[in-house]
């Protein structure tokens, strides 16, 4: 298994199990899944109806999405991929949710066929995911008028939670903690950030960012902006596939 799975009610996070040992910071390159690096196989439709209807995006005519994460792993011997998708279908409670296994069965696909070319182990290694969750209806029953400010809860108040996190560390406002994972909110960011200083015990900061790419630019064809806002709040240069793909 390349990745630790670590699932929170209001995030999923898929960390390198063995990742690429380094000594000085590294070079970050950031992106957005659905629509920038994957889509549905199924014509005409925006979202995955199974864990394997997805394929990897192709924005020229030889080449899928993917090779371009290949070439930058090659050329670049600090790089570190992290994807950042928002995932509003997905529940994690309760923690047998048919969202939640549809969800993981088609990242653990991602990552087996990543295994499976020649630089797949190499690319894995440097390859993060963090993905934001929709907040469950038992959150408001968990919480009664829960939204109050100051609210302490625990995960473990929520049935059927499943979680690396100790249990006896509070969170809280639980319901702020789903939009703040949400793109544009950064929380995803934060979160990678501090498991990537704490693996990796690497000192790292905006600088170290080279770009953060997604298809949620606000353009009239676009849903929304919310991948260039997402770099914006953080701070880093934006890209469009466009730019990276072709």
């Amino acid at each position: 298994m390349s990745h630790q799975t670590i699932v929170n009610p209001h995030n999923i996070k898929y960390i390198p199990v063995t990742p690429i040992p380094l000594t000085v910071t590294p070079h970050i390159y950031g992106f957005d899944l659905d629509h920038t690096l994957i889509k549905p196989k199924t014509p005409n439709t925006i979202f995955a109806k199974t864990a394997d209807d997805w394929k990897y995006m192709q924005f020229t005519k030889d080449e899928p999405a993917i090779e371009k994460l290949f070439k930058i792993v090659e050329k670049d011997p600090l790089a570190i991929i992290v994807i950042f998708t928002n995932q509003g279908g997905v529940l994690t409670v309760p923690a047998n949710s048919k969202s939640y296994n549809k969800f993981n069965m088609k990242i653990k696909l991602i990552l087996e066929d990543i295994m499976s070319h020649k630089n797949g182990e190499e690319l894995l290694r440097r390859l993060w995911i963090y993905s934001s969750t929709k907040k469950p209806a038992s959150l408001k029953k968990a919480n009664g008028i829960s939204a109050k400010k100051g609210k302490v809860m625990k995960l473990t108040d929520l049935k059927g939670v499943k979680s690396s996190n100790s249990a006896s560390k509070p969170i809280v406002n639980l319901e702020d903690k789903f939009t703040e994972m949400r793109k544009p909110e950064v929380g995803l960011y934060k979160e990678f950030m501090k498991d990537f200083k704490e693996k990796m015990a690497i000192p790292v900061d905006l600088k170290c960012w080279k770009w953060y790419c997604g298809d949620a630019a606000g353009r009239k064809s676009d849903f929304s902006d919310s991948d260039k806002a997402f770099a914006e709040n953080i701070g880093i240069r934006f890209k469009l596939p466009e730019d990276i793909f072709i």
